[in-house]
């Protein structure tokens, strides 16, 4: 469903629609009907949205508009509804898979959802769009004040827990309702996932993003809190005493990965590559 919703977003940025995908999600995720149509349809309406949900043939396909969204077939027979636009003789899935007419066909419902931009109230893009690139400022300004507050061994390791911190947050986007476009083409693929939400025995990877947000979480505010006791020695020495826990940990996880789902989990792969190098630095 995060792969619908995204897709959804996209599709009314196109109509010149902008919503707050995290509401937007938030009133998907806790209609009563979740997660059927209805939900949709009913968190497009709230946001007067005015769109259509109709049933064609496959022989009136040619009669649907230049982009529309429809449910297709996936892998494993699960459905997403997916953003589509005419090609020429072909159609743009999400706009990056291009297939034929006759594949669309085999794959979709035919249940299609139209939006009448013409009758909707156009909400434009707002300052918030830009909200990640503050954010993004915000952060590095606090780490170039916190040069000057903790010393450079420390600020490295609190710079890589943060970025495990986000990693780990990322790899529980479906928890937290997060829409990110890039992360959802990351974690696709046939040999690549961040979920592993059908695979049988994923009780290791599907907490390993809870045990690594609470361990680089915990880090950042240990680090931070002992920094400025002027024992940022014996925080050192603690991760040191953790590295018999980490390190299989780690070599488990390649582990599981490689051999017992053969799937490689990207962000997992991402965390891993950030406790290696706080390894290293506990090494010096």
């Amino acid at each position: 469903m995060v792969e619908s919703i995204s897709n959804i977003l996209k599709y009314l940025e196109k109509k010149n629609i902008y919503l707050d995908g995290n509401a937007f999600s938030f009133q998907i995720n806790s209609h009563p009907s979740f997660p059927s149509l209805l939900s949709i349809v009913s968190a497009l309406n709230v946001n007067h949205v005015y769109n259509y949900v109709i049933e064609i043939e496959d022989s009136e396909i040619d009669e649907l508009p230049d982009d529309f969204m429809a449910f297709i077939e996936l892998d494993g027979n699960e459905q997403e509804l997916a953003y589509i636009e005419k090609a020429e003789k072909d159609y743009l899935i999400n706009g990056k898979h291009r297939i034929s007419t006759k594949e669309l066909l085999s794959k979709w419902s035919n249940i299609v959802i139209l939006i009448d931009e013409a009758q909707s109230e156009l909400k434009k893009k707002s300052i918030w769009k830009y909200q990640p690139y503050f954010v993004g400022i915000s952060i590095l300004i606090l780490f170039a004040g916190l040069y000057y507050y903790i010393n450079v061994r420390s600020l490295i390791y609190l710079v890589l827990s943060f970025c495990g911190f986000t990693l780990s947050v990322l790899s529980l986007r479906k928890v937290f309702g997060i829409e990110n476009s890039i992360v959802s083409k990351v974690c696709s693929g046939t040999y690549t996932d961040c979920s592993f939400s059908d695979a049988k025995n994923a009780n290791f990877i599907s907490s390993f993003g809870d045990y690594s947000l609470v361990y680089f979480f915990t880090n950042m505010i240990s680090i931070l809190f002992l920094s400025n006791m002027q024992n940022s020695d014996v925080f050192f020495m603690i991760q040191r005493l953790l590295l018999v826990v980490i390190l299989p940990v780690i070599a488990y996880s390649l582990f599981y990965q490689l051999f017992k789902i053969k799937k490689i989990c990207p962000l997992c792969i991402g965390i891993i590559i950030i406790l290696l190098l706080q390894t290293s630095i506990l090494m010096i």
